[in-house]
């Protein structure tokens, strides 16, 4: 079995764009080939016109990233990392925003990383990644550890860094911070991207309907642009993303005891394509 399988994706610069699956669908393999940690056995992947194995250092100076299992020397401390990074990349008058960060993500900066939480571990590979001021961020589960309150502070700093032109690929667990943050969203399952959806950031994607009625027929609603049709007995279930007034002309034909159209967050979406 693939762990990828002719995946294709297209981001544009300065858009937050989500990446989302179940455990072993193929997230974190894409990150590593997207970043020439691992070899694809075909095809190929381009960064800023760039091809990701010929022209892998070139990247890396233009990409930050944070892994959804963070690592580091036991025995350095959150400011010997950040001192590290700043040096590395040729960052001037590092400290003032090393100070700031410490100070916004809540991070202590002499203690060890050996004696850090998971989620303080995450605060630092977060503050190390962003120091860079990468041009593209690729962010692999960067919330797993984090409490409520840092976990907004970070989206705050990556929606002001977005409308800056950043570009940032946000793999997540989390359908309401993808909902919630994201332009786009791609769903992966098995290796194979099954949809590439615009979110609008809070917006729900499409309708979510429940009609009972012994007179409607699949092929009407089909035609009317409904999907994911399904029935039993008398009750319909169905997805709608089209203008809801020519549902509403349709049904007004027929005879209905009971209906509710409600808004299908990406929750719902999520589950209708893994089910």
């Amino acid at each position: 079995m693939k762990a990828v399988d002719d995946i294709s994706l297209e981001i544009e610069e300065g858009e937050i764009f989500g990446f989302i699956g179940p455990n072993g669908a193929g997230k974190s393999t894409t990150i590593k080939m997207l970043l020439n940690f691992i070899f694809p056995t075909s095809g190929e992947a381009r960064i800023f016109g760039m091809d990701c194995i010929k022209q892998s250092i070139d990247i890396k100076k233009k990409v930050g990233y944070v892994s959804s299992d963070v690592r580091y020397y036991h025995e350095m401390t959150s400011l010997d990392i950040f001192k590290y990074t700043a040096e590395f990349h040729g960052i001037k008058n590092s400290q003032t925003l090393i100070d700031e960060y410490l100070a916004y993500f809540e991070i202590e900066p002499n203690k060890k990383i050996a004696d850090l939480s998971l989620g303080n571990k995450k605060k630092v590979a977060i503050v190390s990644a962003l120091l860079q001021n990468p041009k593209l961020l690729i962010l692999d589960e960067p919330t797993n550890g984090l409490d409520p309150m840092i976990q907004h502070r970070l989206f705050e700093v990556l929606e002001k860094k977005s409308k800056e032109g950043m570009t940032i690929f946000l793999s997540s667990h989390d359908l309401h911070e993808i909902q919630t943050h994201c332009d786009r969203a791609a769903f992966i399952k098995n290796g194979k991207i099954i949809s590439i959806e615009t979110i609008h950031k809070g917006k729900e994607i499409e309708k979510k309907v429940n009609v009972v009625s012994e007179t409607i027929q699949k092929e009407d609603l089909e035609k009317l642009g409904a999907t994911q049709v399904q029935v039993n007995d008398t009750n319909w279930q169905f997805l709608y993303k089209e203008e809801i007034d020519q549902l509403i002309h349709y049904l007004s034909d027929h005879q209905i005891t009971d209906l509710e159209i409600k808004p299908l967050d990406l929750e719902d979406k999520f589950l209708s394509m893994y089910e």
